[in-house]
């Protein structure tokens, strides 16, 4: 199959591109370089989600095009819920309860066949940009938590659901995993907070909105947080638990976005855990290393 027309294009990410392919599919292309393993491996998490019930894409198998491999997924009609968001500023509280609804469906599931999501977090802890004694107390750490067996997603934000006719659907299922749902929802905390997307640069009126969209960011991270502990009962020291080593892990492969305040997150999240401080000789907080 040849590359496909450009005009076809959706969207891309650090490891693929998304184009329509008419007929209600859409090819998710993996860029040059990426390990066939790679795709192999999320074909096959896609497959074991399907399976699972969840509202999620269906997939239709793998195809090559212009050398490049891919993976064809039936198209989620729909805008994805940041964008949902934004259009209907009022939905909002609905919008991030059912996230927090789905992402309770999720980690109800058990998918025993995927990677251990705290083996996961320890590879990436090794090459977080960090001292050796803070590497080594989270290693440590990471080390005396349970495993747990619950589907986990590995990076479920708002730009990662779909908004259908049906419901709220999840896509990316890329860094699928089976851990504590913990795991999940310190991310998804960290990434609506510290994403990419947060930085309004300049002073005056451009500080003003770079300062309202932060405040906007934190208090949508913080009723997702409280609405999912009211639905599943979840302790807030589960989640102190693994807020500091999931901020580690996410340090490996983070773009830069609010830097100063997740740093903040972090010293603060690594002091509630019992952990060493954040050592000011690493690599800047910013570094962006493989996915």
């Amino acid at each position: 199959m040849r590359l496909p027309d450009p005009s076809t294009f959706i969207a891309a990410g650090a490891s693929a591109e998304v184009f329509r392919l008419g007929e209600g599919r859409v090819l998710k292309l993996f860029h040059d370089g990426i390990d066939p393993s790679i795709v192999a491996r999320e074909y096959a998490i896609a497959r074991a989600v399907q399976a699972s019930g969840l509202p999620v894409p269906r997939t239709y198998g793998v195809q090559e095009a212009g050398g490049r491999q891919g993976i064809v997924y039936a198209d989620m009609a729909g805008p994805d819920l940041l964008a949902y968001m934004a259009r209907n500023p009022h939905r909002g509280r609905w919008a991030l309860g059912e996230m927090a609804r789905l992402q309770q469906r999720i980690s109800e599931c058990h998918v025993p066949t995927l990677r251990s999501r705290k083996a996961i977090l320890r590879v990436d802890i090794e090459a977080a940009p960090v001292g050796e004694r803070l590497r080594a107390a989270a290693v440590d750490r990471l080390d005396q938590l349970n495993e747990g067996d619950a589907l986990s997603h590995g990076d479920l934000h708002p730009a990662n659901l779909i908004v259908t006719e049906e419901g709220l659907a999840v896509i990316d299922w890329s860094r699928a995993a089976r851990g504590m749902a913990a795991t999940d929802v310190v991310r998804t905390e960290m990434v609506m907070r510290f994403g990419p997307g947060g930085d309004v640069g300049g002073e005056g009126g451009a500080a003003i909105l770079g300062w309202a969209a932060a405040k906007m960011r934190d208090a949508a991270s913080a009723y997702y947080v409280r609405r999912h502990r009211a639905l599943t009962g979840l302790d807030p020291e589960a989640l102190a638990a693994w807020r500091a080593l999931v901020a580690l892990a996410w340090m490996r492969q983070r773009a830069p976005s609010r830097d100063a305040a997740f740093e903040a997150y972090l010293v603060e999240a690594l002091e509630v855990a019992g952990l060493p401080p954040l050592e000011r000789d690493a690599a800047p907080m910013s570094l962006v290393g493989p996915d």
